[in-house]
């Protein structure tokens, strides 16, 4: 062993020895920066797949409540299209109730006429004026309660989609 230490001169075996103290430093400090390096690329890529995951959550949670919205627009629509044939149905027996005043209204008038009126006075028609205002009346009752009608449907279609997108999917608010 002392022939191969006189083989090179001190110096060359004190730069060797540097030379590996320093190659088994710098792979110590490489293969010891690995380890963090290969954890924060674990939780960079475990991250990305929860944002993943949490964005097909939204999506799905964000069309569930749509198509819920959707259902309620679309039973809202249908229930103000059934007050539209009840109001075609009320106005068809308003104007039978019509017919049969402005019957009794001619009647009326007519048995008044056969009574005969003194000379001089004014021919009283007491009926006629309450026909009459009887069927303005009713035509005004008849426009306000459609259009009230109607605003309470969309109010409450409005209402219940409303709850349907503030509430968690799966929980309503009416039953």
């Amino acid at each position: 062993m002392s022939a191969l230490l006189k083989l090179f001169p001190s110096w060359a075996w004190l730069v060797l020895a540097c030379a590996v103290l320093a190659s088994v430093f710098a792979f110590g400090w490489r293969q010891g920066g690995a380890g963090p390096r290969l954890e924060l690329a674990n939780f960079k890529l475990a991250q990305a797949e929860q944002r993943v995951l949490a964005d097909r959550a939204r999506e799905h949670r964000n069309a569930a409540r749509q198509a819920a919205v959707d259902k309620e627009a679309q039973d809202g629509q249908e229930h103000i299209a059934s007050i539209e044939r009840q109001l075609v149905a009320a106005r068809a027996d308003g104007d039978g109730l019509r017919a049969d005043l402005k019957r009794a209204e001619q009647r009326a008038r007519a048995l008044a006429r056969a009574a005969g009126t003194g000379p001089g006075q004014p021919d009283p028609d007491p009926i006629g004026v309450f026909a009459g205002l009887l069927e303005r009346a009713d035509r005004r009752a008849e426009t306000v309660a459609g259009y009230a009608d109607r605003l309470r449907a969309a109010g409450l279609v409005c209402e219940r989609g409303w709850d349907k997108v503030a509430a968690p999917v799966g929980v309503s608010l009416f039953k």
